[in-house]
């Protein structure tokens, strides 16, 4: 039987430390940026509808990338790719800090998005490359955590530097940030693809594994309905419901959001265990219930210990099922399709983030309530749950 040490990884494998600072970084970057979109988009002058696009386009240029990225990626090495990305995001947010036209900066957030959809999918694969089956579950955690700090840390800093320096000062942050993980990548990081066998084509019987496998699909599907129940709850529902029902303040709402992601990292060192114990598919099916559970106690709540105790249960559900869902993906991938494995469920991840918004706006404007929403995502959840326990059953170890 596997004990887990949670940080036993770091000592293990010395590529995987600046491989988890990069991701922070990158990570902290997006959240610099966030609380201030917004508003740095109204000193435009634009209407209320274009500044919406901000998120969106972003969304779209992670879309457009991962794919691409992560077949580039098998090709040419994780290493020169976690360069790039970066340093893509660094050179866009000086533009974006420095332009003086909207439609610019709508430019230079799709080329964001593209730099973050380069970065996010290399260091998945890489992640993917050095993570041997019976430690695959602890890398992914330790990835996981490393992200929702970087998310966790970012928004608060980003809206004090906006405070004190300007609604450009973040994106000057992002910048930074970006120029940091780049040079870490060059002056830390060890390409962990064998380049030699990355040349090798591929044999028929490998290249009609993995991409096409129905356990794949299943996972993939699954990670497009957790985008895009994640972004519609946490970004629409929860700040629309506590302000509406609750009437908390915008300063609560931030700080409900911000509670979220530390529960999601609170119980990361958990998942490992919990994984080894009842298996992926188990981990991912009480996920679940947690999520659907967190969802209909966050519309029926009626006073703020109900609100706040919804959020715990969402949070635990999302931080115990990510570190179960990656390692799957990567179980069900040969070695030889990690990059384009990866990016092919980063860009089904992104499709629930960039059409979640949408649709839930489209079920409100319908049903002026929030009730469709809630009910949509619950199902959507459980349906796709359901799909992936049943598709993956069967002899295939737990991560």
């Amino acid at each position: 039987m596997i004990t887990f040490n949670y940080f036993e990884p770091l000592r293990r494998e010395k590529r995987l430390a600046p491989l988890l600072l990069m991701i922070a970084l990158i990570m902290m970057g997006n959240g610099v940026v966030s609380p201030i979109l917004s508003l740095y988009a109204q000193t435009f002058g634009v209407a209320s509808t274009l500044v919406g696009t901000l998120i969106t386009l972003f969304g779209v240029g992670r879309l457009l990338a991962n794919l691409p990225a992560g077949i580039l990626s098998q090709r040419v090495g994780r290493r020169p790719m976690l360069f790039v990305g970066p340093l893509i995001v660094a050179g866009s947010s000086a533009m974006a800090a420095m332009t003086q036209d909207f439609n610019m900066l709508l430019v230079w957030r799709f080329v964001q998005g593209v730099g973050s959809g380069v970065y996010m999918t290399a260091s998945l694969a890489a992640i993917a490359d050095i993570s041997p089956p019976q430690y695959r579950v602890g890398n992914m955690a330790l990835y996981q955590a490393a992200l929702q700090l970087g998310a966790s840390i970012g928004p608060g800093a980003g809206g004090l530097l906006a405070q004190w320096f300007g609604y450009a000062a973040p994106f000057w942050a992002y910048m930074a940030v970006g120029l940091l993980a780049s040079l870490t990548a060059v002056a830390s990081f060890e390409d962990t693809l064998d380049k030699t066998e990355a040349r090798k084509p591929l044999p028929s019987s490998v290249s009609r594994v993995g991409l096409m496998s129905a356990p794949f699909t299943a996972v993939c599907i699954l990670t497009c309905i957790v985008f895009f129940t994640r972004v519609v709850s946490l970004y629409q529902l929860l700040p629309q419901i506590a302000a509406e029902t609750l009437h908390l303040d915008v300063g609560v709402i931030g700080g409900a959001l911000t509670f979220c992601a530390l529960v999601n990292f609170a119980v990361l060192p958990a998942s490992p265990g919990l994984i080894e114990r009842f298996g992926a598919r188990g981990v991912v099916g009480a996920s679940t219930v947690m999520t659907v559970g967190g969802l209909l106690l966050l519309y029926i709540a009626a006073s703020q210990a109900m609100f706040w105790f919804a959020i715990v249960i969402f949070g635990i559900g999302g931080g115990i099922s990510y570190p179960a869902i990656s390692a799957f993906t990567i179980s069900c991938l040969p070695r030889e399709r990690y990059g384009s494995g990866m990016g092919m469920q980063r860009t089904f991840g992104d499709v629930g983030f960039v059409f979640g918004p949408v649709v839930a706006g489209a079920l409100d404007d319908f049903t002026g309530a929030h009730t469709a929403d809630i009910m949509v995502n619950c199902a959507l959840m459980t349906l796709a749950t359901v799909i992936f326990l049943v598709v993956s059953a069967g002899p295939r170890r737990s991560y």
